[in-house]
């Protein structure tokens, strides 16, 4: 076994009793359950039917795998972790009695668990992202760091705590890669969809509760400006290193409506990298400023061109937001950007240099450049979509109209 983010906690003598629930039945899964045997799915789609012989010896993870792994993750190299959380929040870990794993969804690298128990009337939880495949055990492992890595060294929690990672034996020579982290309570993936009166793209609020909820203008405004706050809190004006590879598609934000206010968590970090190959700045020359602006135009028309795709109900077609998402990343930039200390002498503070800097770009050059990033990040035959040139000019013309307002 692997373990890392252990720490020196005493192991309890208590021994809880655990139950299993798959999500979408919210009632216990136990051996005689007929999805006990069936195999895990590699997609984000649901379980598979099991053969009629029963479980292969060579095939993949079954729920059954799963469910056991996940107990001996928490029993074993995830227990340390799991002790320190409760006691970081006030709780007496031997008094939980009952632990509960829910098979919460499937993605394309992982299998989240959510892990519950309850103490003295308090309920606790937590997620376990579970790898199945050689490419989901490298990027957990990967993951796990960057999320620690991020934790330590921004002040805003943006991003889940994580508390500890390891990997346990399925059986049969399978290993499952593990690490256990913070549950966000109540926050929902949100995608795009045209399944709307209108027929055209709406933003959708994926509640599991109260069923799918569609959102206004106003609070696809409020998400989108978040995400793009979110992803500039996090980048570095040092070397411009900052978040990549995410995207809406796979649910990588999500939502909370708090009093109809959205709040936007970003749940997944697969790669933390410079923008640029060679730093941007190297002194306070007036050279070095205007590189510097355009390190961050570069930077924010990346995230502008990549916060408008999806794909219809997270799994359909490519989708493109309509134009409330331009706006709203410009403003989040911005909204970022005036909190972030700038490491060299500015002739104006960062947030309204930047801002007179956007207003003189021209439509021709926008499009230029947008459409030299869709060249560079989605080429023809690679895994990202490619994406129209109408879409870039339109995209194009929607900067040069907010640009010219600031």
């Amino acid at each position: 076994m692997k373990a890392l983010g252990g720490g020196g906690v005493a192991e309890s003598t208590t021994a809880p009793r655990f139950e299993y629930f798959l999500e979408t039945l919210g009632q216990p899964v136990a051996p005689e359950h007929p999805a006990w045997l069936r195999p895990l799915p590699m997609s984000r789609h649901g379980l598979a039917e099991p053969s009629p012989s029963g479980l292969r010896q060579d095939a993949s993870i079954s729920v059954r795998d799963y469910f056991q792994g996940v107990r001996t993750f928490i029993e074993g190299p995830g227990r340390n972790a799991f002790v320190r959380s409760l006691t970081k929040w006030g709780a007496d870990a031997p008094a939980a009695e009952t632990i509960r794993i829910f098979l919460a969804k499937h993605g394309e690298y992982y299998h989240p668990a959510r892990v519950e128990t309850e103490i003295s009337g308090i309920l606790f939880r937590w997620v376990v992202n579970v790898a199945v495949s050689a490419a989901g055990t490298s990027l957990l492992f990967k993951e796990f760091e960057l999320l620690e890595k991020l934790g330590r060294e921004f002040s805003a929690a943006y991003v889940p705590e994580v508390y500890g990672a390891g990997e346990v034996d399925a059986g049969r020579g399978r290993m499952l890669a593990m690490f256990i982290g913070q549950w966000l309570a109540d926050f929902h993936e949100f995608h795009l969809t045209r399944d709307t009166p209108e027929g055209g793209p709406a933003l959708v609020l994926w509640d599991p509760q109260n069923g799918p909820r569609r959102l206004d203008t106003r609070q696809a405004h409020a998400i989108y400006r978040q995400v793009a706050r979110i992803l500039t809190h996090y980048l570095k004006l040092t070397d411009f290193a900052g978040i990549g590879a995410w995207h809406h598609a796979a649910g990588d934000f999500v939502v909370h409506l708090k009093e109809d206010r959205p709040e936007v968590r970003l749940i997944t970090v697969r790669e933390y990298l410079p923008l640029f190959r060679t730093r941007p700045v190297s002194g306070d020359s007036t050279q070095s400023i205007k590189i510097f602006l355009e390190a961050l135009l570069i930077f924010l028309l990346n995230l502008s061109i990549r916060t408008r795709l999806d794909r219809l109900d997270g799994t359909g077609e490519l989708a493109w937001s309509d134009p409330v998402a331009v706006q709203a990343t410009v403003a989040g930039m911005l909204d970022s950007l005036a909190e972030k200390t700038v490491p060299f002498e500015l002739p104006l503070p960062m947030e309204p240099l930047f801002r007179r800097y956007l207003a003189a770009c021209s439509e021709e050059d926008l499009l230029s450049l947008c459409m030299a990033i869709a060249e560079k990040n989605y080429p023809p035959g690679s895994p990202e979509p490619s994406l129209p040139e109408t879409c870039l000019e339109e995209h194009a013309a929607e900067l040069a109209a907010v640009f010219s307002q600031l």
